[in-house]
């Protein structure tokens, strides 16, 4: 698989061309019904990866961007593409005329740059067919039964090796309506094994174990570039990521005070995000000065469910925890507990206002159009003080606070707050990546290619000026390619 149909005498000859300082790339571009187009390449850039930077299990979609010379209307002409979707392509490279398999996958489309005699075409790999494929039910109850169902389902080949893991009675994951892809993730995770299509589009299944050592070292000697990236080069970076686009950063003390960070980061794309309720506006300061506090909101007509509340807050010296309540509504006040979401420390909050995160390990499903309660619940809080930030519009028994064994409502008060749910929200780690060991646990190797590594291959990493030592797998892998130049750039992760 490392080298496609290379014989022990052509690998050798490979590794000698790819390893000397002056050298030539060649590359060879497979599109079904055109057969060998490599003579219209202008440029191809691929990227393939068995895991996606938001951790071990999930899965990323491999693609490829390929420029190709339009002069005579081979692939697009009188505003047709006369390449069909989801045909199948394939591209190898390398030195001297060895050359490997780098990218196997599917046209996604094809569209013409400006008023150039040039197009471009966009490609995914075959994990891109699980992406766009929503189970309606299953029967099968193993995890190598499922994932063969669900090969079937699209039509492409697996070969699953039997395992004591996948194939045993399965029943902890709901697989209805959802998508294929996220199927896949949970059973992934679940048993520990890593899933993938090799060159030849079939889906494979191996037990996950990053000890596939090699020989190779990058170090001062070898390595053209090596740069950290930004993720974690931070101590103590806390990380929330959402499958549903959501993506937060928080920064201790230490890493301010190291790397001169003074915000914290958030983004909220709108892909996969069903809005339930939000007040973003407003900036008077309010203390939390019951133990629970909390405000009412009406659902959107379109709401299901919550699984994710924001509220705009700081601390002054606080510790201990706080999590968010939701509550049914019962005449005006807070009535059955519906779900409690997770803790968040006080002693993370910032200085001046963000958006913290609270998230719920199961989503709470809601009505729309409905009053429900939402409170900050600061039992657990042991000193100091938690603000949040209010807008004080004119508006009646919108805020709340628990006091003498009663339920007490203030008018023209209303906690800043964005409410989402969504039913393909698949969380990373309960949530929360803890960074809490050595800076630099992500790197990314820029170099003229090394192209006998495989992305679970596990090589050790020794390079002195920019203290990074121990022993990475690769999580992914870019190539970028011209007639003139051929480029790889590895993101390796630390695994001991």
């Amino acid at each position: 698989m490392q080298y496609g149909s290379l014989t022990s005498t052509q690998k050798t000859t490979f590794e000698s061309k790819q390893k000397d300082s002056i050298r030539k790339p060649t590359f060879v571009l497979w599109i079904e019904g055109f057969g060998d187009t490599t003579d219209y390449v202008l440029s191809i850039d691929t990227e393939v990866g068995l895991e996606s930077l938001r951790g071990r299990g999930k899965l990323n979609i491999g693609r490829a961007i390929i420029e190709l010379n339009n002069e005579n209307g081979s692939f697009y002409s009188n505003g047709l593409s006369m390449v069909n979707p989801c045909s199948r392509i394939k591209i190898w490279c390398g030195f001297s005329e060895f050359n490997i398999p780098i990218f196997s996958g599917l046209v996604y489309d094809l569209k013409p740059v400006g008023t150039r005699n040039t197009v471009v075409m966009n490609c995914r790999d075959y994990m891109g067919f699980f992406f766009d494929t929503v189970v309606k039910n299953s029967s099968n109850y193993t995890p190598k039964d499922i994932l063969e169902e669900l090969c079937s389902k699209i039509g492409v080949l697996s070969d699953i090796t039997d395992i004591e893991e996948n194939t045993v009675a399965y029943n902890e994951i709901n697989i209805r309506n959802q998508k294929m892809i996220s199927v896949i993730e949970s059973i992934c995770d679940s048993i520990f094994c890593v899933s993938f299509f090799d060159e030849e589009g079939i889906f494979r299944l191996f037990e996950r174990e990053y000890s596939n050592m090699t020989d190779w070292e990058f170090n001062d000697d070898n390595i053209s570039e090596c740069t950290l990236l930004a993720d974690t080069e931070i101590i103590n970076d806390v990380i929330v990521e959402y499958r549903n686009g959501f993506y937060s950063r928080y920064f201790d003390q230490t890493s301010i005070d190291r790397y001169k960070l003074r915000t914290r980061h958030l983004n909220i794309p709108s892909l996969g995000y069903d809005f339930v309720s939000e007040k973003t506006f407003g900036n008077v300061e309010e203390p939390l000065n019951y133990i629970f506090e909390g405000f009412k909101f009406t659902s959107s007509e379109n709401s299901s469910m919550i699984d994710t509340v924001h509220i705009r807050m700081k601390g002054s010296d606080a510790h201990g925890y706080i999590s968010i309540k939701i509550y049914a509504d019962n005449d005006g006040s807070p009535g059955n507990l519906l779900g409690i979401s997770n803790l968040r420390a006080s002693g993370r909050l910032g200085k001046e206002f963000a958006w913290e995160i609270f998230s719920f390990d199961i989503p709470i499903k809601i009505s729309p159009l409905t009053d429900y309660w939402c409170v900050l619940d600061t039992s657990s809080i042991i000193d100091g003080t938690v603000y949040t930030q209010i807008n004080n519009s004119q508006i009646t028994a919108k805020h709340i606070y628990y006091n003498n064994s009663s339920w007490h409502t203030e008018n023209n008060k209303h906690i800043l707050h964005i409410i989402s749910g969504n039913n393909y929200a698949f969380r990373l780690a309960k949530d929360i990546v803890h960074f809490h060991k050595s800076p630099h646990e992500r790197i990314k190797i820029i170099a003229p290619s090394v192209p006998h590594l495989q992305l679970m291959d596990e090589v050790k990493v020794y390079i002195k000026k920019m203290e990074l030592f121990g022993r990475y797998i690769i999580e992914r892998r870019r190539h970028i390619l011209t007639n003139q130049t051929y480029t790889t750039i590895d993101t390796l992760r630390k695994v001991r």
